[in-house]
């Protein structure tokens, strides 16, 4: 590897008799860019800190992509008909490959490195788009500033500055690669400056790029003239294939540029001429859609995959953004995209169709959720989102965004569809999408599509076995909105929660019961609770059950404490068979030992509510003893297996951390309750009372260890005379 990029390095910087070698300095700069894809990703065995195995040889690789982005400053003191802005249009690309790729750590190298490839506000400035005026036109034409025999190929300058910002643009905004926050920052900072016209004369490069490709496919003669050139005879083949190559991307920030820029506070005929130039890219980029989801299933290569998922970005973008949008994109145009969208893509990786034609859908046809489709398939899935929370407002039919959301998520229920690894993305968006459709979903209906809601999340949670957070976390909060504003009865609402507890949905259970008043919840399924508790077999559900408790009984105590009483009376003795069998590890083996501290810090923490509800309200002294003795007895047995911080018990399975926590139960009691902590100590046996003295010294010391008596050395000085 070292002598590929040496010789990569060397033959990017080439040169001959103080003369630059563009045309080698390219092929050399191309070895570096495939040395790029083919081990930035591979870490550094010898130095085992996570780093690419590039890192090392760093400050080559940045020297030679600096030397290929400051060729254009180099045009002035050479001959014209050199090579030099193919070479930059390279290292842009080499640039932009070190960046997706988060090869450059330092940021100050970022800025430095940006620089040349930065368009100036005199390079992009302000055009209106343009109606005839010649002037306007003048301003968008990539001619070429020095005297040169080669202009055909020169806008290759300013164009590859564009495309390379563009790119760099919808690479941090799509979010389709890890790269550090601060080089994030770095860019994002200085794509900032000049913001606004850069995106007009993207958007014109956009357009011309477009109609290209379109006269190109077709064999027709419609763009022998563009925005930004005269004739089509006065572009290079280099610059062609450019524009042709880059118009998604080009038009993506463009309109994600321009509609920053309505959202800011500018000028009337700003404004006006923005929403113009946003009105002429619109079309672009639906038709753009339409064609590479159509190229999917026949070609499925990454270029069309790559322009689809820039274009649903786009679309995205303008949906969020309405608003800014004169007429924008008709409910209609958006209802059929999203028809489109879910049928090519999502339903397609789901290998899914509620068509009579499954042809469309053969296994052989369908795409997967590799590397090369995440990025569509998360765009598509963000694109129903959207629309499903913005659509009722722009008016698209509410039954072709309810058919893309729920229909994967009925399949499922009726186990037409595993939920696995590779469609979590997919499920977790339509479990989204859903809450915004009930959200907005008007009052007629709206109780039998909470009820379907509230079913289907429960079975996703019941039947999957340990699904991946985001799918709970989507289920979960869409149960909580079913509980907020929901047309059901508390009593409907308290067999839910019946229902959760008994099948160890504990999550689900303390959502329900957080919205039901004070205390219902856990009344209603109290039953569960304390059979969920009785079952000595289940340590995982042991400790679930124990937070959720805990956590709803926290919060439910503060608008109805005697609900304590009631817990205590129902499932008290559990609470402590639970702290006692796993104290003392009397439970023990897989799935026990990895839950033993939790199952007792949650125990221990209930009975600690339990003694703080007693000393409020009881009278009589006796009944606080009794159940203070008892909880001190299994306290006492815990710390005798367990040990102490520097008092070991020397006990297979013992574990100092519960028998500190025990003591601190001692202690919390002793400076609490001081009367009811001596009568207790009276009520327990001997042996108990020792320990339980011993505890509460070594918890108010700090654990301190023992002291050991060291026999005093005798001096043999002392017996010679």
């Amino acid at each position: 590897l070292e002598e590929l990029i040496t010789t990569a390095c060397g033959t990017s910087t080439a040169s001959s008799n103080n003369s630059e070698l563009p045309s080698v300095q390219i092929t050399g700069l191309r070895l570096l860019v495939s040395l790029f894809c083919a081990f930035s990703s591979q870490l550094d065995a010898s130095t085992n800190d996570g780093k690419s195995v590039l890192e090392q040889y760093s400050s080559q690789i940045i020297s030679s992509v600096r030397h290929a982005l400051n060729s254009e400053s180099l045009v002035d003191e050479y001959v014209p008909g050199t090579a030099f802005h193919r070479l930059f249009s390279v290292g842009c690309e080499a640039l932009f490959e070190m960046i997706s790729k988060d090869m450059i750590s330092d940021s100050a190298a970022v800025k430095r490195l940006l620089q040349p490839v930065l368009v100036s506000v005199e390079e992009t400035p302000f055009v209106q788009y343009p109606t005839g005026d010649r002037n306007e036109k003048d301003s968008l034409l990539m001619s070429s500033t020095h005297v040169t025999d080669d202009s055909r190929s020169f806008p290759l300058f300013r164009l590859s500055k564009l495309c390379f910002l563009s790119k760099v643009s919808m690479l941090i905004a799509m979010g389709d690669c890890s790269i550090q926050e601060s080089t994030v920052s770095t860019v994002a900072g200085e794509l900032e400056k000049g913001e606004m016209g850069r995106a007009i004369h993207c958007g014109a490069a956009a357009i011309d790029g477009f109609l290209l490709k379109d006269s190109l496919q077709n064999k027709s003669n419609s763009a022998t003239t563009g925005l930004t050139y005269t004739n089509i005879t006065d572009l290079d083949e280099s610059v062609i294939q450019m524009l042709t190559e880059n118009w998604p991307t080009l038009s993506a920030c463009a309109i994600s540029s321009i509609i920053k820029s309505l959202k800011d506070e500018g000028n009337a005929d700003e404004r006006v001429s923005l929403q113009q130039w946003l009105t002429k890219l619109t079309p672009v980029i639906l038709t753009g859609l339409r064609l590479s989801l159509s190229n999917l299933g026949i070609s499925d290569n990454n270029s069309s995959l790559e322009t689809a998922a820039v274009c649903v970005y786009a679309i995205r973008v303008c949906v969020r953004n309405s608003e800014c949008f004169g007429e924008g994109i008709s409910p209609k145009e958006l209802g059929a995209l999203a028809n489109i969208v879910t049928e090519s893509v999502i339903f397609n990786v789901l290998g899914l169709s509620d068509t009579e034609d499954e042809s469309k859908h053969s296994p052989e046809g369908t795409l997967s959720l590799s590397n090369d489709h995440k990025v569509i398939v998360q765009q598509s899935c963000g694109l129903i989102e959207e629309l499903c929370q913005h659509g009722r407002g722009i008016g698209v039919d509410a039954s072709i965004l309810t058919r893309a959301a729920l229909f994967p998520l009925v399949t499922l229920q009726e186990n037409r569809l595993e939920l696995g690894k590779d469609n979590g993305v997919i499920i977790s968006s339509c479990i989204r999408s859903s809450q915004s459709l009930l959200q907005s979903h008007p009052e007629e209906g709206r109780a039998d599509f909470e009820k379907a809601l509230v079913q289907l999340v429960l079975a996703l949670l019941k039947n999957s076995c340990g699904p991946d957070e985001e799918i709970k976390s989507a289920c979960l909060s869409l149960l909580r909105v079913c509980c907020d504003k929901t047309t059901m009865s508390h009593e409907e609402w308290g067999q839910i929660a019946n229902y959760s507890a008994s099948h160890g949905l504990w999550d689900a259970w303390a959502v329900v019961c957080t919205v039901l008043p004070a205390g219902f919840g856990i009344k209603y399924s109290i039953d569960a609770v304390k059979s969920s508790l009785g079952d000595l077999e289940s340590g995982p559900r042991h400790a679930a059950a124990l937070v959720a408790l805990r956590t709803n009984l926290h919060t439910a105590t503060a608008g109805d404490p005697s609900l304590l009483s009631f817990v205590l009376q129902s499932v008290g003795f559990e609470i402590l068979q639970l702290l006692r069998a796993h104290g003392v590890r009397i439970l023990a083996g897989e799935g026990f030992d990895e839950n033993r501290v939790a199952i007792c810090a949650e125990s221990v923490k209930i009975n600690i509510m339990a003694f703080q509800y007693l000393t409020s309200v009881s009278e009589e002294e006796s009944k606080c003893v009794m159940v203070l003795s008892a909880m001190f007895e299994v306290l006492v047995e815990s710390i005798t297996f367990n040990g102490l911080p520097n008092h070991p018990s020397g006990k297979a399975g013992a574990d100092e951390t519960i028998g500190k926590m025990c003591a601190q139960v001692f202690v919390h009691v002793a400076r609490t309750a001081p009367m009811l902590f001596k009568l207790t100590m009276a009520a327990i046996s001997p042996q108990s009372k020792t320990v339980l003295e011993a505890a509460v010294r070594a918890d108010m010391s700090g654990y301190a260890a023992p002291q050991r008596q060291t026999k005093k050395k005798i001096s043999l000085k002392g017996f010679v005379r």
